[in-house]
């Protein structure tokens, strides 16, 4: 009996890890998952630039500081409720959502790498070198911030853009075109 109850500990213990790890990585798993998707429902000229915008999202939601991560959810998600909004030109929303993520990825990982390799800090034997590097710090950690409120008001903009009509976009079309028959 001591066997089996120590096995169950075991495969117990097991699924605590991966939870827990599950968990702590919550936003990678989100943002993977709905990359994977954005890939999927890609037309054919995107899906290699999907493919490559997704592997620097997770990337990023892994390896970068606090507010990259979540930012990069919060777009996804966007993205996501923003498309579903989109009536008119999901084409061009869906490459707008692909090239927004894509764009602070790249940001984030690059903030990442400035802040690992330590090269803002590299100058500090002269004041007004180490003068510049507190402002660009401060520039970098502002533009964090900046870059995905500026995405989500431009999504905004794009869903609100158009007024809601009482049919789809084909519908209405077809309509003025054949004057109502």
């Amino acid at each position: 009996m001591a066997h089996i109850t120590e096995r169950l500990i075991w495969i117990l213990n097991g699924f605590l890890v991966f939870l827990y790890t599950a968990v702590g990585n919550l936003h990678a798993i989100v943002i993977a998952v709905s990359s994977i998707f954005f890939v999927i429902n890609a037309p054919q000229e995107q899906k290699t630039w999907a493919m490559g915008a997704a592997c620097m999202a997770l990337a990023a939601s892994l390896i970068t500081p606090a507010p990259v991560p979540t930012f990069l959810l919060v777009m996804s998600i966007g993205g996501w409720v923003g498309l579903y909004l989109e009536q008119y030109n999901r084409i061009a929303q869906r490459w707008n959502l692909i090239r927004g993520q894509a764009l602070y990825s790249l940001a984030g990982l690059g903030f990442t790498l400035y802040q690992t390799f330590g090269l803002g800090s590299a100058i500090n034997s002269d004041p007004m070198m180490m003068q510049g590097a507190l402002y660009l710090n401060g520039l970098i950690g502002i533009a964090m911030y900046v870059i995905p409120i500026g995405f989500l008001a431009w999504l905004a903009q794009s869903i609100l853009a158009h007024p809601p009509t009482p049919a789809t976009p084909e519908t209405l079309i077809n309509t003025v075109r054949t004057r109502g028959r």
